[in-house]
Formats: structure tokens, sequence, C-alpha cells
């Protein structure tokens, strides 16, 4: 192995130091922070992230509030929930978290979110001024991409007046949660940028296009998409994905999309034919770890990379707004 571990938790860890001082400092003067989470329904993924956001805010002496309505509720309710969030003078942050059930519509209901609170910049009023290269709140996971990617840039010696002039950007996504915010928010650093997707890796170019970049940004959720074959040697590798995946007993192989319980499914590998079950779930990233890591120069883990990173983004959102509004 070659590159450097870009270690996430270890970022988390000085940026969660820095806010502590912050939010005493904040407390000491009258104020204070907190974020309020909104769930509709009860996703698994939705229900994890509140349970990290609410953690992530306790080891920082934040409040959080939790509002949970069920999968049927109307556009109304929904409405009046973030309202509650609004007025609530002890949440300085609202986050909406996605999925949405199908009746519900994201883009009008970020609307309802007062821009000052609208932490992961769902809003589109704070999504225009982000897209305009003006000052807004950044989503987080982006936000956390671009922290890791600019303490890359200083290890290299890099002045942060520069930002990316001059370097390649290659970001394999275009995801409103974070493929498009991120490409925004690289080329208001001067970046050099190329956006792939789905109909990039069709065409044939992706692995082309993704050896051309200084940094190579995956964020497409497909497990272990991004192979050495598309590294350029010593560029900087940010994985955002998080996809299960099923680990065959017999070769090792690693087969996405079993997502049922052991009893309910059997499936076959692919490379030697034996069963799988549920037994060997592995979470992985976009990224072939092990074989992108004998090419890059620097490589984020999975886990214990961008989303190690993500919620602290979020709190320090949270704690930036407080203080605007002391």
């Amino acid at each position: 192995m070659t590159a450097q571990i870009i270690d996430g938790r270890r970022v988390a860890e000085e940026l969660r130091r820095l806010l502590r001082e912050r939010v005493g400092a904040l407390n000491a003067a009258g104020g204070s922070a907190g974020i309020g989470t909104l769930r509709v329904g009860d996703d698994f993924g939705a229900r994890m992230y509140r349970g990290a956001v609410a953690k992530t805010c306790s080891g920082l002496g934040l409040r959080s509030r939790a509002v949970d309505l069920p999968s049927t509720a109307g556009r109304e309710e929904v409405e009046e929930a973030l309202q509650s969030l609004n007025v609530d003078e002890g949440v300085s942050g609202i986050l909406l978290l996605r999925p949405l059930p199908p009746h519900l519509e994201e883009a009008s209901l970020a609307e309802r979110i007062l821009p000052h609170k609208d932490i992961d910049c769902l809003n589109p009023a704070n999504l225009g001024r982000l897209f305009g290269g003006r000052r807004a709140w950044p989503p987080a996971t982006p936000a956390a991409c671009l922290e890791l990617m600019e303490r890359r840039l200083a290890e290299q010696g890099v002045p942060a007046a520069e930002g990316f002039a001059g370097a390649h950007v290659v970001i394999v996504g275009r995801s409103p949660s974070v493929g498009r915010p991120l490409a925004a928010m690289v080329l208001n650093r001067h970046a050099t940028l190329t956006v792939c997707h789905s109909h990039s890796a069709r065409a044939g170019v992706l692995v082309e296009i993704c050896r051309e970049a200084d940094y190579l940004v995956a964020a497409i959720g497909v497990a272990e998409l991004i192979r050495a074959e598309h590294v350029k040697p010593g560029a900087t590798v940010i994985d955002v994905g998080i996809n299960e995946v099923v680990e065959c007993a017999g070769c090792g192989r690693r087969v996405p999309g079993l997502v049922a319980e052991p009893a309910d499914v059997t499936q076959v590998c692919p490379a030697c034919g034996g069963l799988l079950d549920g037994s060997r779930r592995v979470t992985v990233g976009d990224v072939a770890f092990a074989e992108v890591a004998e090419v890059a120069g620097a490589l984020t883990p999975v886990p214990g990379g961008v989303g190690a990173v993500t919620n602290v983004m979020l709190a320090r959102n949270a704690v930036a707004a407080a203080e605007m509004t002391r």
C-alpha cells in the first residue's frame, strides 16, 4: 500500500475540539445552538443519521430535538412540524432527513425552512447563493469532502488563497445532495472541474476522464466502481459511497444487492457458484480500496473517512448560525 490514508476520524476530533471552544464561548455570552431533525417515515438510513446527529450534538454540548412523523403524514402536517422548528429558539439549525415518502416534494418543503437555519443547504434560496459563489451554509457531505481535500492541499504546501487553482477535480456522481453542490464549491475555489455520472460510464469514457484527475471524488453509489485503472498515480481520492455488499465465503468476491435476511433469499456467487447469504455483510465505498491504495497518493477509507466528518460539518453550521443570530 502506497497511498496516505486520510483519517476522517482524526480530522473530526480536531474539528470537535475547536467547536467545543466556540460552543463554550457562545454559552458564556448567553447564546445557544442546537439541531432539530425532521424524519418522515421509518427509513433505516434516515434513522441512523438522526441518531448520529444526536450523538454528535451530545458530545459538543449542543441541544438536539428530533421530530418524527409517520410515512402517511401529509404536506400540511410536515410544514407544521418544520414551522415548529423554525420558531424554536433553541434550534439554530434544521435538518430535513431524506428520503421522503414519494407523495412529498422535497423542494417545496425545503422552502419552508428559514434560510438562516437551513444548515444542509436545502432551501432553493441558499442553493442559489451557493451556486452563485455567495455565502451560504454548505451541505454537510460536500463540506466534509472539501475539508479533507483542503487539508491535503495544505500538506502539499499549497497556500489556502490559491485553492484548487491549476488542479483538475473530477466528481463521479451528480446527485443534488453531493455531486452538484460539491461541483459549485470547488469551482468557487478555482478548480478545473469535470463531472461524470452513470451515462459517462455507459459511454465508456469514465476511465479516461478519471485518470486525468488530481482530485477524484467518488459519489455515485455503486460499490467499488472506481478501480486502480481509474486513478492517476499520486492522485487524491475521496470516497463518499457507503454500500452494503456480501462477501462470498468460498472465493471472497464481494457481491452487491443482497439486502434481505439470510432466511429470505438465496443468491449465487457469480465467480464460484457458491451460495451466498447475509451472514458476511461488509460495508464498502464506491472505491475498491485495496487496489486503489496501490496507485493513489492519498485515499479516504470507508468507514472512517468522509462520513466521520459529515456530522461535524453539520454541527459547525449550526454553531455558526447561532453565533450569527446571537
